[in-house]
């Protein structure tokens, strides 16, 4: 189960609700995951998170965080 983080500036390019994104673990990576906060359908596996590149946890949700930038506005 994905537990979803709403991301303070990212925006849905379908429909322009805010973005949330949620992350899950596997053997060698954290998949990152971002969907519509409204729920419009769209959704994208955004990226990955090796699991060699962090210590804590917290370092996961920060690059996830950052990967949603490119949805948020100048």
């Amino acid at each position: 189960m994905i537990t979803f983080k709403k991301h303070d500036t990212a925006t849905c390019p379908d429909c322009g609700a805010s973005l949330v994104y949620g992350t899950k673990e596997e053997a060698s990576s954290w998949k990152v995951y971002y969907e519509c906060n409204e729920r419009c359908g769209w959704e994208q596996m955004t990226g990955r998170v090796l699991l060699a590149d962090v210590d804590h946890r917290d370092d996961v949700d920060d690059r996830a965080r950052e990967m949603g930038d490119q949805w948020s506005g100048p």
